[in-house]
């Protein structure tokens, strides 16, 4: 350890004297010295400087306030664009609204894996919307022409002209899912249906095919386009900063490496929600001539006043085993019982994470998703050698990524072992012959039970990702020198 006090103020800017420490070439001011910010030509003159302790200014090249703002803003606006929330309820004020969104933007950066099932099983479900349609019209095309009845003619023909007014696409099957379509009945309190249960209710001949135009919706859609090309653009420069930094082997921060890792996911996420409304703020209220009474008896059932969101929750089918998202739903009810069971009041909007596609996911679907989460979790394994403040910092940070990637490998293994064992488990564990899947074997369990298997999954899944993000911060403190170095783009410039 040295002390230099030789050199000229006027050659060391924002100090007079620094410590050298150790053999990897970091440095830090004396006690003495107050710890005001250094400037890059200064780190960059001495000779076999490697790391970088304290605030770093940036008049010649990236300082830690550029890391930490152009980090923080990628994050804020990928976090706000992502943000598809469904239809909220009209007692929603604005503070109320302000929350939830502050709450999905917060889960969007902690969970950005679990959004993306949730993307894609609304995509789903509005696929198979429209495919239950086209079917449906399909029926109708058959008899318009070969019905004896005079009245399925007619039916038949009117629900093809409604048809041909507005065929039902994704928007509909977004809109519809999200809350968007709130029906009248005669007998009961208007409540929201979705696809699925519109779908039954046009089959069955309670409704007539609702023929809502695209326009109609996008009038009540909000995206900012403003917005959407701002973060675009911040995206595309912070990915390409990003490579030309890899391309000249210069350091990158985990606070950058997380952000990296982010937008993936976010990109994935947008594009699942491409055709989904944003910022719609009422439904469309159509009148149903059926009353609720006379559904239940078709089906059936003697009461409707037993269940989770609306009367009409018999037409949809139980979680299917191939979802993404019912599981960790699943584990966060079992130990917090957020699951509420209605009494006779039917909700007035639909949860932001409620629907899942009546069919399931297909074999494709489902390896594309944990093939990106795996891959969102692989980013963060590229900082397995980066230069940590501390040797126990580095040490932490492996063990985190590794314990997110082995919970996520062992919970399709667990998901694939219970779904071919959950009818076994349930015969002979707690002798019941209905559970076919792993969630309803699992929610045969006593409350205990069920905390106990669950909450550690919790705790420690939460302690992992809660430590990549405060690392990310926490880092900038003692950064390689290369990290504040600027990306040479005229290297990339043709000369004559």
């Amino acid at each position: 350890m040295y002390i230099a006090k030789e050199a000229p103020l006027t050659r060391y800017q924002n100090c007079s004297l620094y410590t050298r420490c150790g053999s990897r070439g970091s440095y830090s001011l004396p006690d003495n010295i107050p710890r005001t910010g250094l400037s890059l030509n200064f780190i960059l003159k001495e000779e076999n400087l490697t790391s970088v302790i304290g605030w770093i200014l940036q008049p010649n090249g990236r300082g830690t306030l550029d890391i930490l703002q152009s980090c923080l803003i990628t994050i804020v606006l990928c976090s706000w664009s992502v943000l598809f929330l469904n239809v909220p309820s009209e007692h929603d004020g604005l503070w109320d609204s302000l929350q939830i969104k502050a709450r999905w933007m917060l889960f969007s950066i902690i969970f950005p894996e679990v959004l993306i099932g949730i993307a894609i099983e609304q995509w789903k479900s509005a696929c198979q919307s429209i495919e239950d349609f086209v079917r449906l019209k399909g029926q109708w095309e058959v008899a318009r022409s070969s019905s004896q009845s005079l009245e399925e003619r007619s039916r038949a023909s009117l629900n093809l002209q409604r048809w041909k007014s507005a065929p039902w696409t994704m928007r509909q099957g977004f809109f519809a899912d999200m809350g968007g379509i709130i029906l009248k009945f005669p007998d009961e309190t208007p409540f929201p249906v979705d696809s699925q249960q519109l779908v039954y209710l046009v089959e069955h001949h309670h409704l007539e095919y609702p023929a809502i135009q695209s326009c109609v919706i996008w009038d009540r859609n909000k995206a900012d386009i403003f917005a959407r090309a701002l973060t675009l653009v911040q995206i595309l420069g912070f990915f390409i900063q990003s490579v030309g930094r890899w391309k000249q082997h210069l350091a990158l921060s985990t606070f950058e490496l997380s952000s990296l890792a982010f937008i993936f996911c976010c990109v994935n996420t947008s594009y699942f929600f491409w055709h989904k409304p944003r910022d719609v703020s009422t439904a469309l209220v159509l009148p149903c001539p059926a009353k609720i009474a006379d559904i239940m008896k078709q089906v059936s059932l003697r009461s409707c006043k037993k269940y989770i969101r609306t009367p009409m929750d018999f037409v949809t089918p139980p979680t299917c085993r191939t979802s993404l998202v019912a599981p960790s739903s699943f584990r966060v009810q079992a130990c917090f019982n957020w699951k509420k069971m209605h009494d006779g009041t039917p909700v007035k909007t639909f949860g932001n994470s409620t629907i899942s596609p009546p069919r399931g996911l297909n074999i494709l679907d489902i390896i594309y998703v944990n093939t990106v989460t795996i891959a969102y979790f692989g980013i963060h394994l590229a900082g397995w050698n980066f230069v940590f403040p501390s040797r126990v910092e580095q040490v932490l940070w492996r063990v985190s990524c590794l314990v997110l990637l082995g919970m996520l490998i062992f919970y399709l293994c667990a998901i694939a072992l219970g779904t071919v064992m959950a009818s076994w488990l349930a015969r002979t564990f707690f002798k019941n012959n209905e559970a076919t899947t792993i969630l309803g074997a699992a929610s045969l369990l006593p409350r205990w039970a069920a905390i106990l298997l669950h909450l550690p999954v919790i705790i420690i899944y939460c302690l992992a990702r809660s430590y990549i993000i405060v690392e990310g911060f926490v880092n900038l403190r003692a950064l390689p020198v290369t990290a504040f170095a600027s990306v040479n783009w005229a290297n990339y410039i043709p000369h004559l």
